[in-house]
């Protein structure tokens, strides 16, 4: 989906999630936003309860990146990150309103 010049931003993010849009990059890819414009589209839909984020893991592995679900995935390569600064695994979901 390519986001019509009328369309907000966080309209498009929001449908694009609810369509199950599996990372912010497809989010990205689908809307032509910019990456950074969809991960703070992402940050105002959860802090307006409209999206739930869901931490999946803690941390990457202190040994380093190969023994997680994203298997370096994320951008890492391969060596460990200071505590504080590892990506961590965040599920979202789309709420929906209530009848």
């Amino acid at each position: 989906m390519t986001v019509p010049s009328a369309a907000s931003p966080l309209r498009a993010v929001l449908a694009e999630l609810d369509a199950g849009a599996p990372t912010l990059d497809e989010v990205a890819r689908r809307t032509g936003l910019d990456r950074g414009v969809v991960s703070a589209a992402v940050d105002h839909l959860v802090r307006l309860r409209r999206v739930d984020a869901t931490t999946l893991a803690s941390a990457c592995p202190d040994d380093g990146c190969g023994t997680c679900p994203s298997s370096g995935g994320c951008g890492s390569h391969g060596t460990p990150a200071p505590a504080g600064n590892r990506p961590v695994l965040v599920a979202l979901s789309v709420r929906r309103p209530r009848p």
